[in-house]
This record gives structure tokens, sequence and C-alpha cells, in this order.
């Protein structure tokens, strides 16, 4: 067991966390009355919550924040050889997937466009078939009929947790804004980083990859410059 520590990212707090430590943190919440949340945080969640205060306030009432990406630990000016490697194979993702399938547990899907949430339900379905998905629905825009309608809907089943997928980071604003109303155990925020909704071609990949790399390490360098001055 490793202990938990802050850090700090372009003025953004987030615990340290190993996947082992989150997995104990998840089977402590089973039996929680409140509704704790796990996010995957990445240099495209980071910069986009530079200019959106709610993005910076959700990262940050996290429960646990699950780095996704080994450039966040060279950002948090951290040298940490196994929580890098860990975060390279995506050894989160994995692990969660493996423990809702070992335990057969009760979920709901919620994605931002409806063939995302269809992606995401085949996806599980073929790799963990023991999953019980209980229901499934899309953010397609934030209306408040529309958030009555999905919250209603994830009460209405009583999944033992919700897992959202998004590309623009409504579901992350979603949990944020309404966590107190609905009625599940945990919620986890994963993002588009699992393979399933990577675009297509390789070459379109690395080059976005890049891109939003070399943005992710100018955007800190400023960062650190500026309260060097301070």
């Amino acid at each position: 067991m490793y202990m938990s520590e802050k850090i700090e990212i372009m003025g953004i707090s987030v615990e340290k966390c190993y996947a082992e430590d989150i997995m104990e943190s998840i089977n402590q919440h089973w039996y929680e009355d409140t509704l704790a949340t796990y996010g995957v945080i990445t240099m495209k969640l980071l910069i986009a919550a530079q200019k959106d205060e709610e993005l910076k306030e959700y990262i940050e009432t996290l429960d646990k924040a699950v780095a996704d990406e080994p450039e966040i630990v060279e950002a948090a000016g951290l040298q940490d050889e196994a929580w890098e490697k860990e975060i390279s194979e995506h050894g989160f993702f994995g692990t969660l997937f493996w423990l809702l399938n070992l335990y057969k547990n009760r979920i709901f899907i919620l994605g931002e466009r409806e063939e995302d949430t269809e992606k995401f339900c085949t996806y599980l379905k073929e790799q963990y078939p023991d999953i019980m998905i209980l229901g499934k629905d899309s953010l397609t825009g934030m209306e408040a009929d529309q958030t009555d309608r999905v919250i209603n809907e994830i009460n209405n089943q009583n999944p033992q947790a919700v897992l959202s997928c998004s590309r623009e980071y409504n579901a992350e604003r979603f949990v944020k804004r309404y966590r107190k109303m609905i009625n599940t155990k945990v919620w986890f925020s994963l993002g588009s980083s699992l393979p399933v909704f990577q675009e297509t071609g390789i070459k379109s990949n690395w080059l976005n990859r890049l891109m939003e790399k070399n943005n992710f390490k100018k955007l800190v360098s400023r960062y650190q410059e500026e309260m060097e001055k301070m």
C-alpha cells in the first residue's frame, strides 16, 4: 500500500493515486451512503480546466483522480517510474472492469452522444460479460427536462455504479452539478480515454497526441514561469 499525497498541476490540486489505492477506496465506498466520484485526468481535461472554473472545481472535488497520461507525472514535477508505467499501461481501466466483472456489479452507462454510449456498451458486453448493464442514456444537451429524465432513469434503476464517457466534458459537469440527487454508490467519469473511443488511423491519432502534448507542455511552462515571478 502506497501513502497518498497531494500533487499540483497548473494550480489544480489532486491526490496522487495508484490503481491499488483506488481499488481499496472503491471497495470501501460500496458501503457508504454518499456518492463517491472517480475521474480520469488527461492533458486535454487539464488544458480545458484552465479556462473553465467548473471543470477545475470538478477535478478538485473528485474523491479520487486517476492520471491517464505519463506527461501528468512530469507536469507535477515527480519522478516515479512505477506510477508512470502503471499510467502508460492504462492499468486503472483493466483493474476496474475486472473488478466490476468479478462481482457482477449492476451499472448504468451514460455518454454524451448516443453512438458513444452504444460503443461503450458493446465493448463491455464483449470483454466483460458478467457486468450487469441495467440501463443506458446519453446527454445530447444539458436542458433541464433532459437532465431530469437522466436523473430519474438512473434513480429508477438504482445501479451500484454509473460509468460515464464524454468528449466535451458534459458528463463531468453533470455529475458535479447533480451528484446530491443521484442514487448510486460510485460514479466513474472515464472521459474518452478508452481505446474504443480513439480515432481511427494511426497517423491522425499520433498527430493529435503530439499537438496536445506540445500545447500541454507550453501551458505548464508558462504557468511555472508566472509562479516564479510572483
